[in-house]
């Protein structure tokens, strides 16, 4: 059985395309964008299909399907809330490195150049344990209706 993405998910594999191209200054590598006389260069990145904590990539299916990006800074030495994602997360590190702690303790880093899917389901936060700033782009697959990041409850 051949698997088609639909409409949603083109839309969203375009969305990102020109996110990073027009983040990392990146160009493809096809003649067709070439003016006559010119090369122009394209970086593959790796394909991902799971999060950084296992989980399988799967769309949301939404009526009001939305894409949201953001570019975030974590000046050095500074630790974020913990958070999860109800939505797919897509992110790429454009400078520094960035390490994602979960709450069992458990830490991967990422430095620039690097690109991951999020975990959803777990409960996690950035840090930045460097003395350079982390600067790193986050798109959001989601939908109008649905925030993307979720913190815990407050205990008063």
């Amino acid at each position: 059985m051949q698997k088609t993405k639909s409409g949603f998910q083109w839309r969203v594999a375009s969305v990102l395309s020109a996110a990073l191209l027009s983040v990392s200054g990146l160009a493809l590598s096809q003649s067709a964008f070439a003016a006559p006389g010119q090369e122009v260069t394209m970086q593959t990145l790796a394909p991902l299909d799971t999060t950084i904590a296992g989980e399988r990539l799967e769309y949301l299916s939404t009526a009001q399907p939305v894409v949201s990006t953001e570019i975030l800074t974590l000046p050095p030495q500074t630790t974020t809330q913990w958070m999860t994602h109800p939505v797919p997360a897509y992110l790429y590190v454009l400078q520094g490195t960035l390490t994602v702690e979960f709450q069992d303790g458990q830490r991967q880093q990422f430095s620039a150049g690097q690109a991951f899917l999020q975990s959803r389901t777990h409960w996690h936060r950035g840090r930045n344990d460097t003395n350079e700033p982390v600067k790193f782009l986050a798109v959001f697959m989601g939908s109008k209706s649905v925030p993307v990041i979720l913190h815990p409850p407050t205990v008063h």
